[in-house]
């Protein structure tokens, strides 16, 4: 036994270093990804867009029709993987180093910028959804208290997670992304995802209208007026057939997960708790998920209090609907209490907590009640029950927790804690 005890820590030991090594690997490679990405989408828009290949075959009826995706495709294709490869996640603290200060420039709003939305008279409707306290992450009072993550020592709000290949935590992250050298996060993931949206766009352009000319570089007697080789064409067809239909499928999966009100960590997580909730009798309730629209108008700070609908047509830096600390929660279904004891599983009842928390969406969910014993009860919700039918949700203490990520907790009533309008 303790042989095999002994084999079993050297096997652990080599997949923590395999896993570190893989880490490196992939925050080494992160600015060749961009590099070839940049190569890849600028010379297809040249053979396409430049009038070289394409577009010079096509007849002025074709242009007219075509002209709105003609300008709006390497626009955004262009400027959405611009934006998404400068605009950083959002962090909950700053480095000490002081390195993030050319990136925080990005998250503080600038009407006079060019990719400011109320430049081109884009005008927020609402406010930044914010917790107790103050605004833009302003938090007031001792009472409030996070998470400390264990790895960075900083604190670590609802829906963060940290990320081994940046090496410190990022605000609800999605996932890290070589391809633009950096993590998916709060500040960038609807310029991610907007990305995807108008690469599928343009890739599914070029294969409609681009399949005459590509059969055309398979005769070696046709006339090729084009700048470009037959070959040439030929690849960035092939490749627009593939990564259209890669990225397409890439960004529905996302598009569904932010419907859901969900990330990719989350997913991975609601599924697990949705799994042992079920084997409880219970039915688990994501606390994010507000309806199918409102996650998507949430998602792209769109709607009643967001921007305009047209906003996703441009490639702007707008700010997200929430400021990352903070998120509004569903209600959950009143049911009556019974004790947690009786659950098999005992996470259930130990982490997931269930809420009503109705921040954001002006409902009136906060009274509180009195018990039998002359106690207050907390706001609406409680323990998990078994067996009847009832709800299960998930909360900031036990939800979305990544391994060895916790530390305990840190008060952000402390002043080397308290951040103020310029945080990441």
């Amino acid at each position: 036994m303790p042989l095999i005890h002994g084999l079993s820590g050297v096997v652990i030991r080599c997949f923590k270093k395999v896993e570190t090594a893989a880490d490196w690997m992939t925050g080494a490679a992160g600015p060749v990804f961009v590099f070839m990405c940049w190569s890849l989408i600028l010379s297809g828009g040249f053979i396409y867009y430049s009038v070289d290949v394409v577009v010079r075959s096509l007849s002025f009826l074709s242009l007219f029709i075509l002209s709105p995706l003609l300008i709006l495709v390497p626009l955004n294709l262009y400027g959405q993987y611009y934006l998404v490869t400068h605009v950083p996640p959002g962090y909950p603290a700053p480095k000490p180093t002081g390195e993030d200060k050319k990136s925080a420039s990005w998250l503080i709003p600038n009407p006079k910028s060019i990719w400011s939305g109320e430049r081109w008279g884009f005008v927020r409707r609402g406010r930044t959804l914010t917790g107790p306290g103050g605004m833009s992450g302003t938090w007031e009072g001792a009472s409030r208290r996070v998470r400390r993550c264990r790895k960075c020592d900083g604190p670590k709000p609802e829906r963060t997670h940290h990320c081994s290949v940046c090496k410190r935590c990022v605000l609800q992250m999605d996932h890290h992304c070589p391809w633009i050298n950096a993590c998916v996060g709060l500040h960038n993931q609807r310029h991610f995802v907007l990305f995807m949206a108008w690469l599928s766009t343009g890739c599914a352009t070029v294969s409609i209208t681009g399949y005459r000319a590509f059969l055309a570089t398979f005769d070696y007697h046709a006339e090729w007026p084009s700048w470009t080789p037959k070959i040439g064409f030929t690849l960035i067809y092939v490749l627009c057939l593939a990564i259209g239909f890669a990225v397409s499928v890439l960004m529905f999966w996302h598009l569904y997960m932010v419907s859901y009100g969900e990330t990719s960590i989350e997913s991975h997580d609601n599924a697990y708790l949705a799994g042992k909730a079920k084997k409880e009798g219970l039915i688990y309730l994501n606390p994010y998920d507000l309806g199918r629209r409102r996650n998507l108008q949430l998602f792209f700070n769109i709607g009643p209090n967001g921007y305009s609908t047209a906003s996703l047509l441009f490639p702007l830096a707008l700010p997200p609907a929430s400021n990352g600390w903070s998120f509004p929660r569903r209600p959950i279904p009143s049911h009556p209490s019974t004790k947690s004891t009786n659950l098999h599983a005992p996470e259930l009842a130990d982490g997931l907590i269930a809420r009503a928390n109705g921040l954001g969406l002006g409902l009136d969910l906060e009274a509180e009640s009195i018990n039998s014993n002359g106690e207050l009860n907390s706001p609406i919700g409680g323990h998990a029950e078994d067996g009847m039918g009832g709800y299960v949700m998930g909360d900031e203490e036990g939800l979305t927790d990544d391994e060895e990520g916790g530390g305990g907790w840190m008060d952000l009533g402390d002043p080397q804690y308290k951040l103020g309008d310029d945080h990441l």
